[in-house]
């Protein structure tokens, strides 16, 4: 994970290796975080939830990667703002919120933080874009586009309430808009799963 011989021999005294298995809900707003995830393998979808219970979606964290929303709420000790699902079978290293502040001392750490919060805000601001200025079509095909990568599968396993949920539109919308994708050539669908057939802009 990291080269410098101190701070691997930290991180190897103090990383617990934890895995998480497809679907499975790893935080909900409100929850405290406990440990620092640095994802090893598979993907976790990161979303952002109301009071209300309506969702959006926002990234996804990938191998060598963790969660900025995880190291500002460790860092503040305040409660996640973000729901996160394993979206599919993964496994990450749990590192102690204490070695957040000890690890400081380590240039290969803070540069790891400071690329870290610089992916994530370009990505929500890439999110912001996409709401504000593109058209249900164009979102919802980068939505797809975007769990498609993350799995490295043209197959997803989902619903078009999931869909409707997280990208907070009505479910008859959802249905619309995959309807006008397939009509077009570009979605494959079925129970419970949707394929991508070729690229929207093709």
């Amino acid at each position: 994970m990291f080269t410098d011989s101190q701070l691997q021999a930290s991180f190897l005294q103090h990383a617990k290796r934890m895995k998480a298995p497809e679907g499975a809900i790893l935080m909900q707003p409100g929850d405290y975080f406990r440990i620092i995830p640095i994802l090893i393998s598979g993907c976790i979808r990161v979303l952002r939830k109301n009071e209300e219970g309506d969702e959006i979606f926002l990234y996804h964290v990938m191998p060598g990667e963790t969660c900025a929303m995880s190291l500002t709420c460790c860092s503040s000790q305040a409660p996640s703002e973000v729901k996160t699902i394993a979206e599919e079978d993964s496994e990450y290293w749990a590192i102690p919120i204490f070695l957040l502040e000890d690890w400081q001392q380590y240039k290969e750490w803070r540069d790891f933080l400071a690329l870290t919060y610089k992916t994530r805000f370009n990505k929500l601001l890439q999110t912001i874009d996409e709401i504000a200025f593109e058209n249900m079509d164009e979102r919802l095909w980068n939505y797809l586009l975007a769990r498609s990568t993350a799995k490295e599968s043209t197959l997803l396993n989902i619903s078009h309430e999931e869909i409707a949920r997280e990208l907070n539109i009505q479910r008859e919308s959802a249905t619309r808009l995959i309807k006008k994708l397939k009509d077009k050539g570009y979605l494959e669908t079925g129970r419970g799963h949707i394929r991508i057939l070729k690229d929207y802009h093709s």
